[in-house]
């Protein structure tokens, strides 16, 4: 794919293949290209040039809904939650496109219109505790913590029943063993048959979930493969620290927190 803003080229001919089941992530430092290529997948931006295949389908150029449809769903980098809304209605929310009643049933409150509501209700409050949102499920989601924001974005994602799962950086804000939950919880998506890919920062995490990456900088790849792999390039150490030697001193760190003995 190909995205150009003005004389800016934001995204300079990346492709990006990832297999049926898998956690891929997709790295680079800030203004690399990342979000727009989550953007031209979700349907949000149309590529200049390049084609978008889900499962064989082509969905280049599709609306974002239409491509909701077709079973991808996506967070996003800065959160983005329904003012006013308890959780369990915003995790709800993301089931309306699966949902059959007419808008005559709604009115009349039909016993199809009324059992589909408790059925929708029952899988967010079920989506609530998988993705492990401690607070109170008629709390507004507005008010919640930071993580716990990050978390009912993702359940509500997942109330689209999607094949596939783009996350925007969906550990930010977050402290390790906060990291490592999210990590747990897309070990466990990723069992159920989802495919997932995620930006993401924190190296950390990049390393023991994901199975392969895409590093990009300045809109283009510099390497993908195996995420321990990737980020021992020294190019891509330069993209993310900009000199070789202040690349050495975090990759040695990197190393030592990944030991058992690490922080």
């Amino acid at each position: 794919m190909t995205k150009s803003f003005g004389g800016l080229t934001a995204v300079d001919d990346v492709t990006v293949r990832v297999p049926e089941g898998q956690i891929h992530g997709i790295l680079g430092p800030n203004g690399a290209g990342k979000t727009t290529v989550l953007n031209m997948v979700s349907g949000f931006i149309v590529p200049d040039s390049g084609s978008i295949q889900v499962f064989g389908e082509d969905l280049t150029g599709a609306k974002p809904f239409h491509v909701a449809q077709r079973g991808v769903a996506r967070t996003y980098q800065n959160i983005r939650l329904f003012a006013g809304m308890t959780v369990l209605e915003t995790v709800s929310a993301g089931a309306y496109a699966q949902r059959s009643s007419t808008i005559l049933g709604a009115l009349a409150l039909s016993p199809s219109e009324r059992r589909e509501r408790r059925e929708v209700r029952e899988r967010a409050a079920a989506l609530v505790e998988q993705v492990g949102v401690r607070a109170d499920h008629d709390a507004l989601a507005e008010t919640l913590s930071y993580g716990d924001q990050r978390r009912v974005e993702i359940a509500r994602a997942l109330a689209t029943d999607p094949q596939v799962l783009l996350l925007d950086e969906p550990t930010a804000g977050m402290n390790d063993a906060e990291s490592d939950q999210v990590g747990q919880l897309l070990l466990g998506l990723r069992e159920a048959g989802l495919t997932l890919i995620l930006i993401e920062h924190n190296m950390r995490l990049v390393e023991e979930f994901c199975e392969s990456v895409t590093v990009m900088n300045s809109g283009a790849v510099l390497a993908q493969g195996a995420p321990t792999w990737c980020l021992e390039q020294d190019d891509v150490k330069e993209a993310y620290f900009g000199k070789r030697s202040d690349a050495a001193r975090v990759a040695t760190l990197r190393r030592a927190r990944r030991s058992p003995g690490g922080a």
